[in-house]
C-alpha cells in the first residue's frame, strides 16, 4: 500500500489518501490491479464493476516507468477483466489538461461522451467523460 499511495503522491495534485485505497479495496464491486517491477509496484488500476458497467476510478504508472507502455496494459487487463465479469461499456473521467492520459485513452477506444465543469478539487479544472464498448 506504501507503494501505491507513493505513486499516487508522485502523479497527481490531489492524490487518494492510503485510507481511501483501503476502503477502495474492500467495495465488492472494487477490482484493483497491480502491476510489479522487480518485485515494486510499478503502476496501478482500479476499476468498479457495476451490473453491466466498468467504471475508471484511478490509474497511475510510477513516472519512472511512464511511457512504457505499462498504463496501457494496466487498463487493457483491468477492461478484459470487467468484460468477463459481465461488463459491457466502459467509462472514466480525464482532466481536460492530462493529454498523456487522453491520448492513451482515445488510442484504446474511448470516446467523448461529456463534460463535467469544475469537477477536480481544488484547481477548479473540468473533467472530460470518456466511453467504450467492452
Amino acid at each position: 500500500m506504501d507503494q501505491v499511495t507513493a505513486i499516487e503522491r508522485a502523479c497527481f495534485n490531489n492524490p487518494w489518501s492510503r485510507s481511501l485505497f483501503v476502503e477502495e479495496m474492500c467495495l465488492p464491486m472494487s477490482m484493483d490491479l497491480v502491476a510489479l517491477t522487480l518485485g515494486q509496484v510499478a503502476g496501478f488500476c482500479c476499476v468498479w464493476v457495476v451490473g453491466a458497467r466498468a467504471k475508471v476510478q484511478n490509474l497511475a504508472v510510477h513516472p519512472a516507468f511512464q511511457r512504457r507502455g505499462l498504463g496501457r496494459y494496466l487498463l487493457l487487463q483491468a477492461l478484459s477483466q470487467a468484460r468477463d465479469q459481465g461488463a459491457v461499456r466502459a467509462a472514466l473521467e480525464v482532466r481536460t489538461g492530462n493529454l498523456a492520459a487522453l491520448s492513451l485513452y482515445y488510442t484504446l477506444g474511448f470516446c467523448l461522451e461529456g463534460r463535467r465543469p469544475g469537477y477536480y478539487y481544488p484547481e477548479g479544472e473540468d473533467a472530460l467523460v470518456l466511453g467504450r464498448d467492452l
